[in-house]
């Protein structure tokens, strides 16, 4: 883990942390991830709002790239390694005259980042523990080869960027969620977890639809809906969906939930999204949704509505519709 590489980074592999050093760390995922930066000028940029949302109720600030330069960025690796090479050019670019340490997991592709990375800068220093290694450099080159944050085309004229769900292609589920969707959907609808925009261009289609909101936790995703959903309609909204509540009781939800924590498959995830679903909804409103033939959805229907069914089943995907929610779920 990352406290117990920076304690040997800094006892052992010759790293220095000035006092008061002004510090930016990208992309924690905890608050265990920067307690050993505390004693520092912190803050943390973050595109995840429910992890921006633990991060301040632990006491840490949230900001933006800094405008003044940084003397040290902290990049923790995530999973998508396009992602992850464009932090490490955002933190070149917060730090120009710092230093810049990357840590991550062997699990996370940390080696190969690592070996990417020895082409374009001089290593100072690296220490490896706990299943992972962190290494430390001054940016020379910038890496300005390695910034992605621009629109990227893929299929039927969308955009996404790299990080997002789906970046590379539209979602099986999803597309088999929007060839089953009935076509009386109208009136004030929600597009949880809505990513990119796949569902919602699908949505808007409809001249019956009055509002769609299109909830989604990933800032950058909601970049790239609002690309590719420019209609007045659309109302975009970076928020967890769990905790959400609309400004107005809904006709419909649809969905394809998250499932993954990690690399670690979580169900409770999909489960929440559908409680909040059940206390946004009209007595007569609708939930469609589409998931993993084997994912334990059926339970929860049946504790937030009064009742449900299986509309279609394919290629390992079920989409599951609910109605008439049950007392209020929070």
């Amino acid at each position: 883990m990352f406290h117990s590489r920076l304690d040997l980074a800094l006892g052992q592999g010759g790293l220095h942390l000035p006092a008061r050093a002004r510090c930016l760390a990208l992309h924690p995922e905890q608050a265990l991830d920067l307690a050993p930066l505390k004693q520092l000028d912190l803050q943390f940029l973050h595109r995840f709002k429910p992890h921006i949302t633990a991060l301040e109720a632990a006491g840490y600030t949230w900001c933006e790239l800094p405008e003044a330069p940084v003397d040290l960025a902290v990049v923790y690796v995530p999973r998508s390694k396009r992602l992850a090479r464009h932090l490490m050019f955002a933190a070149s670019r917060a730090a120009p005259d710092g230093v810049v340490l990357v840590d991550g997991s062997k699990s996370q592709g940390i080696e190969s980042l690592i070996k990417a990375l020895k082409g374009h800068e001089t290593l100072l220093g690296s220490v490896s523990k706990a299943h992972g290694k962190l290494v430390w450099f001054r940016p020379e080159t910038g890496l300005p080869q390695w910034q992605a944050d621009a629109f990227e085309p893929i299929e039927e004229g969308f955009v996404t960027c790299p990080g997002v769900f789906s970046a590379d292609a539209i979602d099986r589920a999803s597309r088999f969620l929007a060839e089953t969707l009935p076509n009386d959907i109208s009136g004030h609808v929600a597009d949880f977890g809505a990513g990119w925009g796949y569902l919602s261009r699908h949505l808007l289609q409809s001249p019956a639809l009055k509002t769609l909101y299109c909830v989604e936790a990933d800032h950058a995703a909601l970049d790239c809906l609002n690309k590719n959903c420019p209609d007045p309609r659309v109302r975009a909204e970076w928020q967890d969906v769990a905790q959400w509540r609309a400004p107005r009781k809904l006709d419909a939800v649809i969905m394809n939930p998250p499932f993954h924590i990690g690399r670690a498959a979580e169900p409770r995830l999909g489960q929440d999204f559908i409680r909040a679903a059940a206390a946004n909804l009209t007595p007569r409103g609708r939930l469609f949704l589409v998931a993993n033939r084997s994912l334990p959805y059926e339970t929860t229907l049946s504790t937030c509505f009064k009742q449900w069914q299986t509309l279609a089943q394919a290629n390992g995907f079920k989409v599951l519709t609910a109605e008439r929610p049950l007392a209020r779920q929070g």
